[in-house]
């Protein structure tokens, strides 16, 4: 198989992976919310696979190594915190479906559709983001580690000229973005947890590359900021 073929495999293979992720959190909201006569939030999620959708092929074109390593198992062994942001992560981005469907469920503050609306943009900027760390940096990998096969080096362009961890700043924005678009604001306690889950990852990764990459603690310097210029 050529590169290229290798490349779109690769791309296939992540795609399955995230919409298998979609399709299950489709599933633990709505049955959760108890009925399917929810339109906005079908929207939500047809929005939602769009952008998966286009990512791919952008991905595999632009940046095929990082779809290929996001695909593949984790590699090396997972330090202490990285397993506990795995678990963490894991929970809660499937906890946030099933307490925004209660809310939706039993009527529970529900949001109006200024809300929604609110929360479509949130979805966009945050994915958008996210998006364009990954298309810059081939090396954001699932796991957190220095890639010395593959010649580990800061990168410090394009969204990582505004933040040093541009990728989950994005992901918080995204998910954010869910109980707006679910209408019901007790998915913000998930999410606001599933933040908090990012920023102790940040920490602690964000600790390590500045002991262990090369010339990280100088982008550091330039770099001031962590996930949110003017606060961390």
């Amino acid at each position: 198989m050529g590169e290229d073929g290798a490349s779109w495999k690769a791309a296939a293979k992540r795609g399955a992976q995230v919409l298998f992720s979609l399709v299950l959190m489709m599933a633990l909201f709505f049955y959760s919310a108890g009925t399917l006569d929810l339109p906005l939030v079908w929207l939500y999620f047809a929005i939602y696979f769009v952008a998966l959708a286009a990512n791919m092929l952008i991905f595999a074109k632009y940046n095929p190594e990082v779809v290929k390593a996001r695909s593949e198992m984790l590699k090396g062994e997972m330090k202490w915190w990285d397993k506990a942001y795995a678990v963490l992560y894991m929970l809660l981005m499937f906890a946030l479906p099933v307490v925004s469907g209660l809310g939706v469920r039993f009527q529970a503050a529900p949001l109006g559709i200024e809300y929604y609306v609110l929360g479509i943009i949130l979805f966009i900027a945050g994915w958008s983001f996210t998006s364009w760390a990954l298309v810059v940096n081939k090396f954001f990998e699932g796991s957190v580690r220095i890639q010395e096969e593959r010649g580990h080096k800061v990168v410090s362009t394009g969204p990582y000229a505004i933040v040093r961890h541009p990728g989950y700043a994005g992901m918080i924005v995204l998910y954010f973005s869910m109980p707006f678009a679910f209408g019901s604001l007790y998915g913000l306690v998930p999410a606001l947890l599933l933040a908090g889950v990012f920023v102790f990852r940040t920490h602690f990764e964000d600790e390590m590359l500045q002991k262990e990459l090369k010339g990280y603690r100088e982008y550091a310097e330039r770099t001031r900021y962590r996930l949110l210029p003017g606060v961390w």
